[in-house]
């Protein structure tokens, strides 16, 4: 998957979140940003993610 591809999925996928955890998921990009424990934050982002993705899709609907 190229990086355009991503971001459209990413895009796509943000369409569904509440407005409410979008600053949350806004704040997460920006520390990633900013390089602080960036591979600590991605790999708690991934962990969250698989196990909370039920969770998630619930919550995008």
């Amino acid at each position: 998957m190229t990086a355009i591809e991503i971001k459209k999925e990413i895009s796509k996928a943000l369409d569904q979140v509440p407005e409410k955890l979008l600053v949350d998921i806004l704040d997460l990009i920006k520390e990633v940003q900013s390089d602080q424990s960036k591979s600590s934050l991605t790999s708690n982002l991934k962990k969250i993610l698989s196990e909370d993705s039920d969770l998630l899709d619930k919550l995008a609907q």
